[in-house]
């Protein structure tokens, strides 16, 4: 399991993106001291429309093959291949071990699912790819004997409390074997944790974007400020651990140091804590099943700990919650829709058209008003997206009307 192992990173210029370069070239510094039986070769790079960031990462690493979603004959590197199929063909044409998944939304559900047809394993931090088409991914996973590793740092706490409990080197997809009652992921509560609901119905994205804990893109920063992102997460872990909502559970954790918590049959509660820093779980994916020297920066100071605050989601405060066990409970379509609508109503609040106290209740409109349909393709998921989103567009011109009134 040691070695060389070929990569190629979907999402290079985002903050998973950027983040997993950084874990690779400290890999590579470890393999170097001999203090790491794995060295990671970059094969291809895959961007949105950062071609300047793009053609520096392709130097620093030597990176021949890229792939950029949006670009022009001006500022595209040399042999790029450019459109919104682009990062699929990467995937397609070039060979590798591992596939960092990380461009954001449903944007990244083509190539993610065509480098698991192709037997690649995959660093997964687009969770769109199990919300929007859990089954099928699934299904092509075990079929081509893919290993999906968790990138969020909360399933990545799950796969490790349950290490004493699974076999060795197993990683998801997988069933959690009964002697797990129930594993329970932790939210922070986001940017207006403290703050009344109706305080923050009109709060700005300046504000709603100012994480207490991480550093993470624009878009995540919100879901967390909603929750959306914990409800997705609820997802996410359903087709990753194979559990249902009986076994799932969210719970506050304010300093985001304990990120993933196990309750076994006997009792005994397993708790998984680091430091808030996204490059821990990345550097597990990458290397796994070993497990190796991180940056001393990154490593949690446990005397500098003077309390651990948890409580209970209040699900009047945070209603995504409910509509996530909703999907659980549904199935079929209802991952896609639920992530459409919430993608739409967030790129709403963002460019202005809507208050931060329409993003939920508009995903839920588009919730209650879709029945989900049966899901057996990728083209399944990929119309109840763009129903939903047409749902979920005519719901966020008539909030627009009402306000210009």
């Amino acid at each position: 399991m040691g070695g060389v192992r070929r990569v190629i990173i979907l999402g290079s210029t985002g903050s998973i993106g950027t983040q997993s370069l950084d874990v690779i070239a400290h890999i590579n510094r470890l393999s170097d001291e001999g203090r790491s039986p794995v060295r990671l070769d970059v094969v291809g790079l895959a961007a949105g429309r950062n071609a300047e960031l793009l053609a520096r990462q392709a130097e620093r690493f030597g990176v021949r093959e890229l792939a950029l979603a949006e670009g022009d004959r001006d500022n595209t590197p040399a042999g790029c291949r450019v459109g919104p199929d682009a990062a699929e063909r990467l995937v397609c044409e070039i060979d590798c071990d591992l596939v960092v998944a990380s461009i954001v939304g449903i944007a990244g559900l083509g190539a993610t699912f065509a480098a698991i047809e192709r037997g690649r394993d995959i660093a997964l931090a687009n969770k769109e790819t199990l919300v929007v088409a859990g089954p099928v991914m699934i299904d092509a996973a075990n079929r081509r004997g893919v290993r999906l590793y968790p990138v969020d740092s909360e399933h990545a706490g799950v796969w490790q409390t349950l290490a004493g409990v699974l076999e060795p080197g197993q990683a998801p997809p997988l069933l959690a074997p009964g002697v797990v009652r129930r594993v329970v992921l932790t939210a922070s509560g986001g940017a207006f944790r403290d703050h009344e609901p109706e305080d923050i119905y009109h709060a700005t994205p300046a504000l709603a974007l100012r994480h207490p804990n991480w550093t993470m893109g624009a878009k995540v920063t919100i879901d967390s400020a909603t929750m959306a992102n914990k409800a997705l997460e609820l997802v996410e872990a359903h087709h990753l651990f194979g559990l249902g909502n009986d076994r799932l559970g969210v719970i506050i954790q304010r300093q985001s140091v304990v990120h993933a918590l196990a309750e076994l049959a006997d009792g005994a509660v397993i708790a998984h804590l680091g430091a808030a820093d996204m490059r821990h779980p990345i550097q597990a994916a990458l290397t796994a099943p070993h497990t190796l020297d991180t940056r001393e920066e990154t490593r949690l100071d446990l005397s500098a700990l003077s309390r651990l605050d948890f409580s209970p989601v209040d699900p009047a405060r945070f209603p995504v919650i409910s509509l996530a066990r909703r999907v659980i409970d549904r199935g079929g379509t209802s991952g896609a829709i639920l992530n459409a609508a919430n993608e739409a109503a967030v790129g709403a609040f963002l460019s202005g058209k809507i208050p931060f106290g329409e993003i939920i209740p508009t995903v839920q409109s588009v919730l209650d008003t879709i029945e989900p349909a049966p899901l057996s393709r990728l083209a399944d998921a990929l119309d109840a997206d763009r129903l939903a989103r047409g749902h979920a567009e005519g719901r966020i011109a008539e909030i627009a009307d009402r306000t210009r009134a």
